[in-house]
């Protein structure tokens, strides 16, 4: 598992070469996104089948949490705006703070997001889901009406996918940034850093941008990379694994002729 870590979890680079790689990989992450397909008849199909699934073990809470936010007009404001940029803002944030202060974890924590958003993207090209503001009747789309000056809501004009929602990345993204505050931080309090996935499945939820399960989907798609990428659970604490790399060979010093001893 260390060689895989080690494959998985390249060293961490120059701030300007892993800001361009980064701004390159999240470009190819919204194209891509953007030209998976947009099959709206199995997406609704994959609807059914994730609210039936949800209905059997008593988790289908959707409708009800959406009126919930209706009810509760500033509450629904900050939730929408929330959906809206949160995401956008903190992930940079916390990555970028990994690279200047804590260069110990950031190449495995680093390559655990870009891998996970990678899987994501395999999910959205290959099962299209429709959200539950669009699937689930009497559902309010609650980002829509309180859309980010250069957004729709949702994303940038010309660059969402509204049939994406499996696995929710806003999810995914909030566990990582929590997995990298617990690892990166010694306070007590660092703990704390879980209400941000906590909060952020409510706010996908009752928005009705997705599921619980897509929630749970997007934590899963954060953990498996993380756990290959070399972090690991020790006591209460989270941990990299130190990975183990080919010992440096040690240099002999050069053996020079001895001076003969004197005869004379």
């Amino acid at each position: 598992m260390n060689a895989v870590a080690a494959r998985l979890s390249w060293r961490r680079l120059p701030a300007h070469v892993e800001l361009v790689s980064i701004g390159i990989g999240y470009a190819l992450y919204a194209v891509t996104r953007v030209l998976a397909p947009h099959r709206a008849v199995v997406s609704f199909v994959h609807a059914d089948e994730v609210r039936s699934l949800e209905q059997s073990f008593g988790l289908f809470h959707e409708l009800r949490i959406n009126e919930f936010l209706t009810a509760h007009a500033g509450l629904e404001i900050l939730s929408s705006y929330y959906y809206a940029s949160l995401h956008f803002i903190v992930t940079p944030l916390v990555l970028a703070w990994l690279w200047r202060r804590r260069a110990r974890v950031y190449a495995p924590l680093r390559s655990a997001l870009v891998l996970s958003t990678a899987l994501a993207l395999l999910i959205y090209a290959t099962w299209p889901l429709a959200p539950p503001r669009f699937a689930v009747p009497g559902a309010v789309d609650t980002v829509l009406d309180h859309p980010v000056a250069w957004a729709t809501g949702h994303g940038v004009q010309g660059f969402i996918n509204d049939l994406a929602a499996m696995p929710s990345l806003h999810v995914g993204w909030s566990v990582w940034c929590a997995v990298a505050l617990v690892t990166g931080l010694r306070t007590r309090w660092r703990h704390l850093a879980w209400l941000y996935p906590v909060a952020t499945t409510f706010v996908v939820v009752a928005t009705a941008n997705h599921y619980l399960l897509d929630a749970v989907a997007g934590a899963l798609v954060v953990g498996l990379p993380l756990y290959l990428c070399g972090l690991r659970v020790r006591g209460q604490a989270l941990v990299a694994a130190p990975v183990r790399t080919a010992p440096a060979r040690r240099l002999e010093p050069e053996r020079l002729p001895q001076p003969q001893a004197s005869l004379g």
